[in-house]
């Protein structure tokens, strides 16, 4: 049933990488359920919640993120079997955001099962930055336009995989981000900068073949794939490779996203101008990257109320003689 959902999910489009992540969290739902002895297809809430509870603590222990991706998938797969007629509901709810909302079939759930945690983006510190373009700068011509593209216009790693020569604006340093390309599965425009152009016309002048204004901008250099378009998982190694050896923990290819929209946020750019460029559909995803860096923070801090928490800190504590 699993091979055959997901085969149905391919056929409507969905990315590969979609797909893999569907295949990876159901495959250990039916693998637990094996272990304890539940038949998935007619597993209920009290087993889902035994499931949750598994994920949660001990050695199997997961990021709430991950969590939340893993039982999106076991509810999709669920309502796939509701399709087929082999089930009359889900097992496990959909969270809503109203309390109003009432779920028939699970009463008192109307929030969801498990509570979504939303944490500020890891992005890395200036230094840690310039470590990362230091490395980056020994690169290949195809890694580092990787890079400058996937910054400058703030993109997720399938969106800078999916890119095509013909996506290209020259004469307006734009990019156009195809719909089936995006998360939202909105198009839209982002720009790079001019110092990008030279480059960007030697990397093309030096692919070994261009076929039509179609082909991919950015391939494999392999010599089991040469020529196919450069996969998500291939970026995502040259991004780890550059970040272990500049010594900067948690940076990945989502960091140059990150670290874009946060860099336009400091330089002023409204939430609505933010959001389209990023491609958000809600500008409240969005807010997420508009946190400020704590040295920010306190510099700001101490421009605007400075001397009324001098006075403060002075009222409490007295002059301080070291």
């Amino acid at each position: 049933m699993l091979a055959e959902w997901l085969e149905l999910l391919g056929n409507l489009g969905r990315a590969p990488a979609t797909l893999d992540a569907y295949a990876r969290g159901v495959s250990h739902f039916l693998a637990y359920c094996e272990v304890v002895g539940v038949a998935a297809s007619t597993a209920t809430l009290p087993d889902l919640a035994h499931y949750i509870r598994s994920l949660s603590e001990g050695a199997e222990r997961i990021a709430n993120a991950s969590l939340h991706q893993r039982l999106s998938a076991i509810r999709l797969w669920y309502d796939h079997l509701i399709y087929q007629g082999l089930r009359s509901n889900n097992p496990l709810p959909r969270g809503h955001l109203s309390v109003a909302r009432h779920i028939s079939e699970h009463a008192g759930f109307s929030r969801g099962l498990v509570p979504r945690l939303v944490k500020l983006p890891s992005v890395p510190t200036d230094p840690q930055w310039e470590r990362i373009l230091a490395v980056a700068a020994c690169d290949t011509v195809r890694n580092r336009l990787m890079l400058a593209l996937g910054y400058y216009g703030a993109l997720r790693r399938q969106e800078l995989t999916s890119l095509r020569i013909s996506d290209l604006d020259f004469a307006h340093r734009l990019v156009t981000l195809r719909a089936e390309t995006t998360k939202s599965k909105r198009a839209r425009i982002v720009a790079y900068s001019p110092q990008v152009a030279p480059m960007l016309t030697f990397h093309l002048h030096a692919l070994a073949r261009i076929d039509g204004r179609a082909s991919p901008l950015f391939r494999s250099d392999s010599d089991r794939n040469r020529g196919a378009p450069l996969s998500i998982w291939s970026w995502s190694k040259i991004v780890a490779r550059w970040a272990n050896h500049a010594k900067v923990e948690n940076f990945s290819t989502h960091s140059l996203r990150h670290l874009r929209l946060t860099h336009l946020a400091r330089a002023g750019w409204r939430l609505h101008e933010l959001s389209s460029y990023a491609g958000h559909a809600d500008p409240k995803t969005t807010m997420v990257y508009l946190h400020i860096a704590g040295a920010d923070l306190s510099q700001r801090m101490a421009r605007s109320i400075g001397h009324i928490d001098a006075r403060v800190g002075t009222c409490l504590f007295g002059p301080f003689h070291d």
